[in-house]
């Protein structure tokens, strides 16, 4: 089998295949030249032979002219008139003779120098081709001297090629000693990670041992919690009982709670104008903000582990709520008004009773912070996320969990799509939103409908319709049924301000709120797209805004304490 030539070897062969058929032309054109030299001494030696003969013929020419005229004149002086007439009739036919060979003479001295002239334009002809020929030879002698010197050069540069070819031989070689030395470390490695993987199939098979028993211990603390709870609400109703002063203070209580139904406003929802009011929330960070079905009671969870319920109208405080770890990032009344659930960084969902102020039910199980945490609208399930990327349905009388739906990815809010929950839909980081079976954990849709990671998602009471609110700047209005995008919104200036900052829908579907970065707060009209006005009210990030029933005033919470109401 051939070698294959490289590059530089292949150039090298191919001047040198060029070198030699430029010699082999140079060998032709000395051999026409020494071609040329003999024919031109021939022709030279030829001229000269020509030149004695016609010189020759010459001297002949004018020896027999001199020779006549002798003739002529001895036979008219030598004799009588008889011997004159005989000896002149002998005379003429001499000259007769003389002039035809004179006349052959000049004719062959004629030829003779035609064919001298004929040699000489030849001799200078070849004398010509002579010195074409020993132009193209210098010419051709100067080639082979650049070639040579090219030849010279390519022979260092092959010099200099086979130095470096040695040299990465021997890089070469060692490196297959380091390959050879890598490969003997990289089995033991694999033996070592052989080894590791059994080990960490062990521990993996005692960690999930010690997270069942984990849960198992939260869920049975969880369940001591819920008993005592259930104790002391006992006892406050044999108190109630005991004591009719106790029992009308409960009532008033009741009624301070306002729970007998708000009267609605007609005329449908407006869009905020102006501040009319402020509520100071006395914590270093708000997070979420929450407000009962009859508009009634606030409640704020941020930073703090403590949960604050307002008086709506008033701003007066009305209960602080203790019992979570760590910040709470959601807070949600349930819609008959009598319970509150907060989500907690502490991996919990807790509930308390808004009759008594006191906390009802740990929701445990979960092994990130909890993100989100909403009632099904007839507070029977509570459906919440977390950071482990689950999300887990709870049955809330019993304080268990149902069922738990594996996301996959990242989710930053979620919300039901009817009353009891059996439809849910999640925003996530991978720009798309999912619908899911709750009962069976299956996915039904998802929809990658913005460019960037979805924070929020607010369905409306029929669940026909869910609001986006995304990091790409646009909150947009979904049908739950196709997810198709009925209505984009934007606004220049418009960013949100944190990873689940929420956008909220007025109670009659005519508006869409939601708040920036730079503390302005933005509402737009649904059917449009249209911006219908930008507010700007706070001083830092709006992290959570929302509509009381009646549709006509606006709670608006920024990230530094204040939470402010709009008219």
């Amino acid at each position: 089998m051939a070698q294959t030539k490289t590059g530089w070897e292949a150039r090298i062969l191919a001047q040198l295949a060029q070198r030699e058929v430029r010699v082999a032309t140079v060998a032709r054109v000395i051999q026409s030249y020494n071609r040329l030299a003999g024919k031109v001494g021939e022709y030279a030696s030829h001229s000269r032979e020509v030149e004695a003969r016609s010189r020759e013929l010459q001297g002949e020419h004018e020896r027999m002219f001199e020779n006549y005229q002798h003739g002529a004149g001895g036979g008219m002086g030598g004799a009588g008139m008889g011997l004159g007439m005989g000896m002149g009739g002998g005379g003429m036919q001499g000259t007769t003779l003389a002039q035809q060979r004179i006349a052959d003479l000049e004719r062959e001295v004629d030829g003779l120098k035609e064919e001298r002239t004929l040699l000489y334009r030849t001799q200078g002809t070849n004398a010509q081709r002579l010195l074409d020929l020993s132009d193209k030879m210098r010419e051709t002698d100067e080639q082979m001297r650049q070639q040579e010197l090219e030849i010279d050069g390519s022979h260092e540069a092959l010099r200099r090629a086979n130095g470096k070819l040695a040299d990465m031989q021997a890089s070469l070689k060692e490196k297959d000693g380091t390959i050879q030395i890598l490969q003997d470390e990289m089995s033991a490695l694999q033996l070592e990670i052989v080894q590791i993987e059994e080990r960490c199939g062990r521990l993996q098979g005692e960690n999930d041992e010690l997270v069942k028993r984990w849960l198992k211990k939260m869920n049975e603390e969880a369940q001591k919690v819920n008993d005592v709870t259930h104790e002391l609400e006992l006892i406050r109703r044999k108190s109630a009982a005991l004591s009719p002063r106790m029992g009308t203070a409960v009532f008033e209580d009741d009624q301070f709670f306002g729970l007998s139904p708000m009267s609605a406003r007609s005329g449908g929802s407006v869009a905020p104008r102006s501040a009319v009011g402020k509520i100071d929330a006395r914590m270093e960070e708000l997070h979420s903000i929450a407000l009962s079905r009859n508009g009634e009671l606030l409640a704020v969870g941020g930073h703090s582990t403590t949960v604050k319920v307002f008086d709506a109208a008033t701003g007066d405080s009305v209960y602080s709520l203790t019992g979570c770890l760590k910040g709470v990032n959601h807070v949600e009344i349930s819609a008959d008004g009598s319970m509150l659930l907060a989500a907690s960084s502490d991996n919990t969902a807790r509930i308390w009773k808004l009759d008594t102020g006191r906390h009802w039910r740990s929701l445990t199980g979960h092994i990130g912070s909890v993100v989100t945490a909403k009632f099904s609208t007839d507070a029977a399930r509570v459906f919440t996320y977390s950071q482990d990327r689950t999300v887990k349905v709870w049955d809330v009388q019993r304080g268990l969990c149902v069922k738990t739906l594996f996301t996959v990815s990242s989710c930053h809010d979620l919300d039901v799509l009817d009353s009891a929950g059996s439809r849910i839909v999640t925003a996530h980081m991978d720009n798309s939103i999912r619908v899911w079976d709750s009962a069976t954990g299956k996915k039904l849709r998802e929809a990658a409908i913005h460019k960037e990671q979805v924070m929020s998602v607010c369905a409306n009471r029929s669940g026909t319709r869910i609001l986006t609110n995304s990091c790409d700047g646009t909150l947009k209005f979904v049908d739950s049924a196709t997810l198709d995008v009925l209505t984009v919104m934007s606004a220049a200036g418009y960013r949100p301000s944190r990873n689940w900052a929420r956008a909220s829908l007025s109670p009659d579907e005519r508006f869409a709120m939601a708040g920036s970065i730079d503390g302005k707060l933005y509402v737009w009209d649904v059917n449009s797209g249209d911006l219908v006005r930008s507010l700007d009210v706070h001083k830092s990030p709006v992290c959570d805004a929302l509509w009381d029933p009646t549709g006509t005033r606006v709670y608006s919470a920024e990230k530094s304490r204040y939470i402010m109401i709009l008219q």
